[in-house]
């Protein structure tokens, strides 16, 4: 991969990195109304105590941080991050 297109494709993630966090929390046009975003959020704190259950763990792979939502609850588990 070319410098120049390795950083157009980083431009471009920086530029919606705002609407992959108004995603995940349900703000503005993804919002779903009460209900649905609790669904959601009940569902994502399934998913952080699952990972919290794991206990320690040597390395984490993460492969499509995004805004690094998920890479907070991966760093509390593990000794290393790998992230990409």
């Amino acid at each position: 991969m070319s410098q120049e297109r390795l950083q157009e494709q980083i431009a471009y993630y920086n530029a919606r990195a705002n609407e992959y966090d108004e995603w995940f929390y349900r703000i503005g046009r993804y919002d779903r109304g009460e209900q649905l975003n609790q669904l959601w959020f009940d569902e994502a704190a399934m998913i952080k105590k699952a990972l919290k259950n794991l206990g320690s763990v040597q390395t984490v792979l993460e492969l499509a941080c995004g805004t690094g939502i998920w890479t907070q609850e991966l760093v509390a588990i593990s000794r290393k991050n790998c992230c990409y």
